[in-house]
């Protein structure tokens, strides 16, 4: 799973085994709390009926 730091100054992409070397969930690189989940690139379409 990839995430994206939540910092405008940092905006640096982390993977799972970066969040697991350090206690809690922040970035490495800035020590920031806020993470979000990058989408796929694939786009998911569903039929409605």
């Amino acid at each position: 799973m990839v995430y994206v730091c939540a910092s405008k100054d940092c905006q640096r992409t982390v993977t799972q085994e970066n969040l697991n070397q350090l206690p809690g969930i922040k970035c490495p690189h800035c020590g920031y709390r806020i993470l979000f989940k990058k989408r796929p690139q694939v786009i998911k379409r569903v039929k409605a009926v």
